[in-house]
């Protein structure tokens, strides 16, 4: 009994000193499995650490190396000293923020593929910085034109290719994490095997700690795979500004932009929700914008926000961002948080704004311009064609606008538009449209109006106006409006239909008095032929019977001012049967309209050579008289024979004379006016672009024009000392100009500041009344040649 006794006695010491070793030697072998899974999970973090300072460092040189670009960029488009300047100060400054990232970059320990890349990388970084500061010292230079060249054509390039070895730096990193991530999963391997052999061995005596053992790894199994798939979401999202949340919406990491942009730093913004740091409003209403990260965290797809966010930085202060946001998922496929990436783009939007505006506003009146009010003038029509619907078209013109104009000038006649502008719209409804359709002329559409209601709203204006007083100095104006009405419904035509027909009634609201509406119908077509076309038809016959045409000049004088005057350029009047003087505008679209314009270039083209003969002497070698040629002479294919004719009967030097001819003109008879300029100049004639800047296609075509010189827009030059893009049109045509080799002439030049400005633009010749007013172009004997080509 006492050995059975003792038994047990002996083997329990023994089962507990064996259970105690088996214990142990388990904790010694879970210890030391831990120990590596530990060691291993901190060398995981020391380079995921290391791998997330390299990528910031990466990515801030990358940023800067961009913003650099932009730095450039908008030194380009603005033309203030004061902002340039400033401009070169952030271009300095980021250069020395990329140096410093560089050298901490290269300080940090790096493979030799690393290396490499950082090395080269560093060469093609100083190949483009060196175009950068090309570009740079032409800006200083103020040879815009070049800088732009060398900026797109070669530094944009060479800085796309620095970021091909960033990209190659960053997938080296990447492709460090995977190679520590593979290392870690097997030290745990290793160390979970040890410890299910040894568990196998002494099941019975330690499942209570292999459990816990096979517990303890699988969470660590888990939390070291959720920390891999965070860590590699956050380095695959990494953009100009990030942060990242947990499930819950708290924030658990910024980077340095996004610090910069918030306004908060890392340490007091972890744990907080995110709304707190990233709050970002609807730039149009002003409404916060929180669902896009909260659908995000319930699981819905990366998200790249249609609407205008606008961030609103810890100080109130507003940025307008684009963001994009996308779910940090697990392996599983659970929802770990969120990223949002997000990149300042303030002044993107500002100069697309500025651009959509001018795309489609008049700049003298703020008021729509006339490709705007075209295109819904369309839409309103066919709405009318195809559901039936009733809308009004108003065509407005000013009368006595030519009055102010002639009296004080054309700032005069601005400042009216401007005032009339601000009055109109209290006329009329809020889903009107009010646009200037140029000069003096406004176009109205009233959406969902009868007739009868366009009328009531084409008296209230008309009245607006005719109540309306205008002061300029010591004078006081009174004006009145024309109105043509045109119903826009189920038998509208199409919109060229609809303008003439507004022009039509415009012009019989004119005819019949001035100053009131005339609604346009089928059938005033008879009396709009047999009242309109035959009236001006026999007002310009009897004008060319009884020889009530004048010829006028204007002297076009070359900068800077105080030379000799060698330049006119001709002018046609025409008197009405009272003897009054009727300026070209009246009668030239008529002309054009019935295709007399060739009758009365002919006209111009015979008395202006007449005049030469008859002071061939007095002229000096270099004179030169400019004559307007229309589009219809330029198709005409006999025009040049006449001009040639001409020429040999008057004895005239071909030098002496300049024709002009409107861009629009031209490229509506290119074909044409390519043989009749080319046959022209092959006798010594010159040839000048008139009106140029005012197409859409202007500089394309120039190459295409056998021009001598160019003669800029004056809706350019008037506004050119108020209006910055004006000035830059101007600026730009002049250099164009002469880096072709063509003499440049500024018209609409109405005083001393502006000769100054055009005079250190570089423009070569000024015309205006603030050089020279027309005067007559006496002749020595009546011009006697009348009769028919």
């Amino acid at each position: 009994m006492t050995s059975d006794r003792s038994s047990p006695s002996r083997s329990g010491p023994a089962l507990i000193l064996g259970f105690g070793l088996v214990c142990l030697l388990l904790a010694a072998t879970a210890t030391t499995a831990l120990w590596q899974m530990r060691a291993a999970n901190g060398r995981l973090e020391r380079i995921v650490v290391e791998a997330n300072v390299k990528v910031a460092h990466l990515n801030a040189m990358q940023s800067a190396s961009r913003e650099r670009a932009l730095v450039v960029q908008s030194m380009l488009l603005t033309r203030d000293p004061f902002e340039r300047d400033r401009l070169m100060l952030r271009f300095r400054e980021l250069a020395r923020e990329y140096v410093i990232h560089r050298d901490a970059l290269r300080g940090m320990p790096l493979t030799p593929a690393e290396q490499a890349a950082l090395e080269a990388a560093r060469r093609k970084t100083r190949a483009s910085t060196a175009l950068m500061e090309q570009v740079v010292s032409l800006l200083e230079e103020e040879r815009d034109a070049v800088a732009e060249r060398v900026l797109m054509d070669q530094a944009l390039p060479a800085q796309q290719a620095v970021y091909v070895h960033f990209k190659d730096l960053l997938a080296l990193q990447q492709a460090a994490n995977a190679r520590a991530l593979e290392e870690a999963r097997r030290d745990y391997r290793r160390a979970f095997a040890g410890v299910a052999a040894l568990g196998v061995a002494a099941v019975l005596l330690a499942i209570f700690i292999a459990v816990r053992v096979i517990r303890r790894a699988l969470t660590a199994e888990r939390a070291l795979a959720e920390e891999r798939d965070r860590a590699e979401i956050t380095l695959h999202s990494i953009g100009d500004a990030v942060i990242t949340t947990d499930a819950e919406g708290r924030v658990r990491h910024l980077n340095a932009m996004a610090e910069r942009l918030t306004g908060w730093t890392l340490a007091e913004a972890v744990g907080r929700p995110v709304e707190d740091i990233y709050r970002v409003v609807d730039e149009r209403d002003r409404r916060p914008l929180r669902g896009v990260i909260a659908s995000a965290l319930a699981d819905a797809p990366a998200t790249l926000t249609p609407l205008v966010p606008v961030l609103l930085d810890r100080q109130g202060k507003e940025c307008a961002i684009e963001q994009t946001v996308s779910p940090i998922r697990a392996r599983d496929g659970r929802i770990l948080g969120a990223v949002v990436v997000f990149r300042d783009v303030t002044t993107e939007r500002v100069l697309a704004q500025e651009l959509a505006w001018q795309a489609s506003h008049d700049p003298l009146t703020g008021l729509l311009n006339r490709h705007e009010f075209e295109r819904r003038l369309a839409h309103l029509a066919d709405r009318g064609r195809i559901r039936g619907e009733s809308h009004v078209l108003l065509y407005l013109d000013l009368d006595q606008f030519k009055l102010v104009n002639d009296t004080c000038g054309h700032l005069a006649g601005d400042e009216l538009l401007r005032q009339l502008a601000a009055v109109l719209p209290a006329r009329l409804r809020p889903q009107d449209t009010l646009a200037r359709l140029g000069g003096d002329e406004f176009g109205v559409l009233l959406p969902g109006a009868t007739v009868t209601q366009g009328e009531a709203v084409a008296e209230a204006l008309r009245q607006a106006i005719a109540e309306f007083r205008f002061v300029w100095r010591d004078k006081t104006f009174t004006v009145g409006a024309s109105m043509g009405l045109v119903e826009l419904g189920a038998d509208c035509g199409d919109l060229p239909a609809l303008l003439a027909a507004a022009d039509t009634a415009c012009y019989m609201a004119k005819e019949r008095g001035r100053n009131r509406v005339f609604v346009h119908r089928a059938s005033d077509a008879e009396v709009r032929r047999r009242y309109g076309e035959i009236e001006w038809v026999n007002q310009l016959t009897r004008a060319f019977e009884e020889n009530r045409f004048l010829l006028y000049f204007q002297e076009i004088h070359p900068l800077p001012l105080g030379q000799t005057c060698r330049r006119r350029e001709i002018l046609l009047r025409m008197l009405d049967e009272e003897g009054r003087l009727v300026p070209p505008m009246a009668f030239i679209p008529a002309a054009e309209r019935y295709n007399l314009m060739p009758t009365l270039d002919r006209w111009v083209v015979r008395n202006t050579f007449a005049w030469l003969a008859q002071n061939r002497e007095a002229l000096c070698p270099e004179a030169v008289l400019s004559i307007n040629l229309s589009g219809q002479s330029l198709g005409d294919e006999d025009f040049a024979d006449f001009v040639l004719d001409q020429l040999k009967q008057q004895y005239i030097e071909a030098r002496h004379v300049c024709f002009e001819i409107t861009e629009t003109a031209a490229i509506t008879n290119l074909s044409r006016a390519l043989r009749l300029m080319n046959t022209l100049r092959a006798v010594g004639c010159a040839f000048s672009l008139d009106d140029f800047g005012s197409g859409m296609s202007s500089f394309a075509y120039l190459k295409n024009l056998p021009v001598d010189s160019l003669k800029i827009d004056g809706a350019f030059v008037r506004d050119m000392l108020t209006d910055p893009v004006d000035f830059a049109m101007v600026e730009a045509i002049a250099r164009i100009g002469h880096v072709m080799g063509l003499a440049t002439i500024a018209e609409y030049v109405e005083n001393d500041e502006t000769v100054r400005h055009l005079t250190a633009l570089g423009v070569d010749y000024a015309q205006g009344y603030g050089v020279h007013r027309p005067e007559p172009l006496s002749l020595e004997a009546p011009a006697n040649q009348r009769q028919a080509d």
